[in-house]
């Protein structure tokens, strides 16, 4: 009886043992399951991090850019605004050379009968000027200035007075200004006020001093040529006049 009850003891041992033994290895396969579960998912997670890392890169370099072609974009729109105002003081220019052209011919009908060969030389004399103006307001155009000015300048000196003389300093001031020589511009502004007080560029060049002196932040020399131009009697009307009084009105 002794014998049998040990050989159940020993076989139930065995039972166990190798019970255990098998939790054992299946308890490490569970494990290493586990840890390679686990790999794979940190492997997935650190390419999603690298994608959204990628995303996010893409991102910036795409506002980036987009900044970039906005602040192009104004810049060009800066400069058609440029262009424009440009291409409307042509128009304003032509317009009053039409007018002139008609009240000189209807001049010179009246007075065709007397000294008619005095009339011929200074007709001719004209007529070269008036050319010379021509190229040089198309040298001023494209952007010529150092040519425009010469072209001016010689019409100016030549002439000394009458319209074609005032709009001849008027574009040679012009032609400083945009060649950058502020100064000097200034300087011929400030002397066709003073030669020409009655002339109609009186109106354009106290908005363009006042514009100058506003850039260079003398807010007082601003606000003064500004009211000249508004107590100026032949500017009531004009362009210059409005935006005068816009800037001065309270806002």
């Amino acid at each position: 009886m002794k014998t049998v009850f040990s050989l159940f003891c020993l076989a139930l041992c065995v039972a166990f043992v190798s019970c255990s033994n098998v939790t054992t290895l299946r308890t490490k396969e569970i494990k290493n399951i586990s840890e390679a579960s686990a790999a794979s998912i940190n492997k997935r997670i650190d390419s999603l991090v690298f994608v959204i890392d990628s995303l996010k890169f893409e991102q910036a370099k795409n506002s980036s850019r987009l900044k970039a072609d906005f602040a192009e974009f104004n810049l060009k729109l800066g400069e058609q605004g440029d262009k424009s105002e440009s291409r409307m003081e042509e128009i304003s220019f032509r317009l009053e050379r039409i007018l002139s052209v008609a009240q000189q011919k209807s001049a010179v009908t009246k007075s065709a009968a007397a000294g008619s060969a005095v009339q011929s030389v200074a007709n001719e004399s004209s007529e070269e000027m008036k050319a010379l103006y021509q190229t040089s307001r198309t040298d001023y155009i494209n952007a010529k200035y150092a040519v425009a000015y010469n072209g001016f300048k010689h019409i100016y000196e030549t002439l000394k007075t009458g319209e074609m003389a005032e709009d001849a300093l008027y574009w040679m001031g012009m032609c400083m200004l945009d060649a950058g020589q502020k100064g000097n511009a200034e300087t011929l502004f400030k002397n066709l006020l003073e030669k020409f007080p009655q002339s109609m560029k009186v109106c354009a060049v106290d908005f363009k001093l006042a514009s100058m002196a506003e850039e260079a932040g003398k807010a007082t020399e601003q606000k003064a040529y500004l009211q000249k131009l508004l107590s100026a009697e032949q500017c009531a009307g004009s362009n210059e006049f409005q935006r005068a009084a816009d800037i001065l009105s309270p806002q």
